[in-house]
């Protein structure tokens, strides 16, 4: 898969091409809103989602975070409730929803925080996934350092 960007009305050369991905560009958040109103009649089968306040992406129904971490948590046997995700914006909320604890960093877009189990005092710049690990990973109990071994921590509840 390869990165194509454009900037012509005119997208035949799209006909017949598989597409993982639509990514649209824009500063202005209002007018990103706007194109996802306007596209509503024609988006029914697709999951839309923000990003950075400036990225509108277009992705087919269920491909998501969220089912990202479910796929891999099961091909890792990790249950789902065992999961943390990390996230601040609307690209992030599917997999902070499915995770066992969802973390919005604390530069989260207001609207997303009460879906949020947690918020971090640290933004995603200043270092809120190492504030997660250091507060739910390396001071859970059940994580214990084995010094008989060189792999590190060992989770004692499995």
């Amino acid at each position: 898969m390869h990165f194509v960007e454009f900037d012509e009305d005119n997208l035949d050369f799209l006909r017949d091409q598989a597409i993982a991905k639509v990514l649209f560009v824009n500063t202005d958040y209002d007018y990103l809103k706007t194109i996802e109103k306007d596209l509503e009649e024609i988006t029914g089968n697709l999951d839309v989602s923000f990003s950075s306040n400036r990225y509108i992406e277009f992705n087919p129904k269920g491909v998501n975070k969220g089912s990202g971490l479910l796929w891999l948590a099961d091909y890792l046997n990790i249950k789902p409730e065992e999961t943390i995700a990390i996230g601040d914006n609307f690209n992030d909320l599917a997999m902070i929803k499915a995770a066992g604890l969802g973390v919005g960093a604390a530069n989260t877009i207001e609207p997303m925080k009460p879906e949020c189990d947690v918020i971090t005092k640290a933004s995603c710049e200043q270092g809120a996934v190492a504030e997660v690990i250091e507060n739910y990973i390396l001071s859970d109990p059940a994580y214990a350092y084995n010094s008989n071994s060189c792999d590190g921590p060992v989770n004692k509840s499995k």
